[in-house]
C-alpha cells in the first residue's frame, strides 16, 4: 500500500516549494483531478490511477519578469526551467527525507500530463476567471504553473477559495485581447490561436539578458489579457 501524506507532513510540502522558489504551491488528491470538469469532458485523455496527489506549483511572472514567459526553444521559457529546477529539488527532498517518489507531470495531456489549471484551482492556488484564465489573489493570472506527481495518499482535504474577481470587475482582459476572443462574451480559443500564430511569426533574435539563450529565436507570445488583469497589482 502507498504511503499516507497526512495534513502536517502536506505542509510542510507546501512550505517547502515555496521555500525552494515556488510563489505558490498546493496538493490534491488524484482522484479530485480526475472528477474535474476537464477530465470528464475529455474522453481521450487518461490519467493513470497509480497517481494518487498531485503537488501543483506556481511561479510568477509580471511585468517586470516578461523574460521569464520568452519562448526561447530551450526548454521552453526561463520560467519554466526555474520550475524544473524547483520541482528537482524538491523530489530530491521528499525522497531523502520521507522516503516518497515524485516524478513531473507531462506537460501535454495526451502523454498523461494533467490539466494544470483544474488541478491549480482544486488545490486552493486560484479560481478560473472569466478571462478563462487562472486567477490567484496574489498574483492575479501571471502565474506559470508545473505539477509533480506522487503514488501516495493524501490526507489533507481538496479545498476551493472562496474568491470571485471578476464579480464586480470591469473586465480590461477583454477589451485587450487583439483578436477580440471575447466578442461573444466567452472566450473563443480559435481568436486566440490566431494571435498566437502571429506572434511566432513575428519572432526575433533574443539578447543577452543574463539568463537567457543569446542568439536563441525568441517567441513573444501575447499576454495581454494576463497583464490587464487588475487582480494581485499592487
Amino acid at each position: 500500500m502507498s504511503p499516507g501524506i497526512d495534513q502536517k507532513l502536506g505542509d510542510l510540502i507546501v512550505d517547502k516549494a515555496v521555500s525552494l522558489g515556488a510563489s505558490l504551491a498546493g496538493l490534491v488528491s488524484g482522484e479530485s483531478v480526475r472528477n474535474a470538469p476537464s477530465y470528464q469532458a475529455s474522453k481521450d485523455v487518461y490519467l493513470s490511477e497509480d497517481i494518487q496527489s498531485f503537488i501543483v506549483m506556481a511561479l510568477e511572472h509580471g511585468e517586470k519578469d516578461l523574460y521569464l514567459d520568452w519562448w526561447d526553444g530551450n526548454l521552453g521559457t526561463e520560467g519554466n526551467r526555474q520550475l524544473i529546477r524547483i520541482s528537482r529539488r524538491l523530489k530530491k527532498w521528499l525522497k531523502k527525507t520521507y522516503g516518497i517518489t515524485a516524478y513531473d507531470s507531462p506537460y501535454f495531456i495526451q502523454k498523461g500530463g494533467v490539466f494544470l489549471k483544474d488541478a491549480a484551482v482544486l488545490a486552493g492556488l486560484g479560481v478560473i476567471g472569466k478571462n478563462n484564465l487562472l486567477i490567484t489573489q496574489q498574483f492575479g493570472p501571471r502565474v506559470r504553473l508545473h505539477a509533480l506527481c506522487v503514488n501516495a495518499i493524501i490526507e489533507q482535504p481538496t479545498f476551493l477559495l472562496d474568491f470571485s474577481p471578476c464579480v464586480h470587475c470591469h473586465r480590461p482582459c477583454m477589451t485587450a485581447c487583439p483578436q477580440n476572443a471575447f466578442q461573444s462574451g466567452k472566450y473563443d480559443w480559435r481568436q486566440c490561436k490566431l494571435q498566437l500564430e502571429k506572434d511566432e511569426k513575428d519572432n526575433t533574435a533574443l539578447k543577452n539578458t543574463g539568463t537567457m539563450y543569446y542568439g536563441s529565436v525568441c517567441i513573444k507570445y501575447c499576454r495581454k489579457c494576463e497583464l490587464a488583469c487588475p487582480v494581485g497589482k499592487t
